[in-house]
């Protein structure tokens, strides 16, 4: 399956609304897909992966466009791994 067919299957399968985590795009295409189409480094992506709250602004529109998605709907999807994987401070008192 080509890259463009996997990408457009991922796209499908978030308008869906079906895609619950932002790893499950890597279930459909691969990360050496996405390195080589987007240009991000690999060990950047595989960081920003396990890390997600790494993601800058600009990887998501990059990624966004080569699935053919609103940059949104992919930040939706990493800001809910990001939270996930942030620990939340508690307040002094």
């Amino acid at each position: 399956m080509s890259n463009e067919t996997k990408y457009q299957a991922v796209k499908a399968y978030i308008e869906s609304g079906k895609m619950k985590s932002f790893t499950e795009i890597f279930d459909i295409t691969t990360k050496n897909a996405i390195i080589k189409d987007s240009g991000i480094n690999y060990v950047r992506i595989t960081n920003k992966i396990n890390n997600p709250e790494k993601f800058t602004v600009k990887d998501i529109i990059i990624i966004a466009r080569l699935i053919g998605i609103e940059s949104a709907k992919l930040y939706e999807l990493i800001a809910a791994a990001a939270e996930k994987k942030v620990p939340v401070r508690k307040k002094r008192q």
